[in-house]
């Protein structure tokens, strides 16, 4: 199932991810400082036989003499080791920690540049009486905002199968009944592409903030949702809804995916398209 270059199942998020080859770093640390501590424990208990089971007040033989020489020693290489880690460890989380908020900071930025142009979209569709056209009809389904996030089927185009992208609604056009899309993401010209698309092929993301109103969908159904790290929706079966699963993400098992399972925002999964069903 190809991803273009921005999505690939294929190119692993180790790769591409700072922060999860930092973490996988950090995680790879930790259990070595779990081994240098227990090998450390082993020499103590080493130690502290020879010291039960010798009488020092009458002197000591060569040979044991030579053992705790060597048990001492290795015990002050571990704590050197042990010292080394813990300081790698330290530094390692520092950064993971700055990277993150510098990513939060750079994703609110985008959230607050989004909510900008998607108001300035919603004025420039307004109606001629100054009133936008909230409740517009097509066929009998509501007409989707101009700046509403959107899962949008692409066209069919040559040699490149048909993806679910998240995408955002530049307008409706009611003579085509067509949707005006714009990709979220850029190509590798650094362009955004824009695709008309049929109704049918376009749903709606709900708004963060009234996600908690959207129903929640149960335990083996089947769903659209955002493969994490992506900007494409796939198929997926529902392992844990919210509700069972800290009140935060889906968790669920996508199509192809080596039987993995994976959390995604509760924003990003939504039900099934007919058209997927056949």
């Amino acid at each position: 199932m190809d991803r273009k270059s921005r999505t690939s199942r294929s190119a692993s998020l180790e790769d591409t991810n700072e922060e999860l080859s930092l973490w996988k770093q950090i995680c790879t640390s930790l259990v070595k400082l779990d081994n240098i501590q227990k090998e450390t424990e082993t020499v103590l208990n080493d130690i502290n036989k020879i010291h039960l089971g010798v009488n020092f007040d009458e002197g000591i033989s060569m040979s044991i003499s030579q053992k705790l020489k060597q048990y001492y020693q290795n015990g002050i290489d571990l704590s050197s080791s042990e010292a080394r880690t813990i300081s790698d460890i330290i530094e390692k989380v520092s950064v993971l920690i700055a990277l993150r908020e510098a990513s939060e900071n750079t994703n609110e930025q985008k959230r607050k540049k989004r909510k900008t142009e998607a108001d300035e979209l919603k004025s420039s569709n307004s109606s001629p009486s100054g009133t936008s056209a909230k409740k517009s009809k097509n066929n009998n389904n509501d007409i989707i905002l101009p700046g509403t996030s959107v899962a949008a089927k692409q066209p069919k185009q040559k040699d490149k199968n048909e993806e679910w992208i998240l995408a955002v609604v530049i307008n409706f056009q009611a003579d085509k009944n067509r949707y005006h899309v714009e990709d979220v993401d850029q190509d590798e010209f650094g362009q955004k592409q824009r695709y008309f698309i049929p109704p049918r092929n376009v749903i709606p993301v709900p708004d963060g903030r009234d996600i908690r109103n959207v129903p929640e969908i149960g335990t083996g159904q089947d769903v659209l949702a955002l493969y994490p790290g992506t900007t494409c929706f796939y198929k997926a079966t529902v392992i844990l809804p919210p509700s069972k699963n800290k009140d935060i993400t889906y968790r669920v098992q996508f199509e192809d995916d080596n039987n993995e399972y994976k959390d995604v925002q509760r924003d990003h999964v939504l039900e099934m398209p007919k058209s997927l069903y056949v």
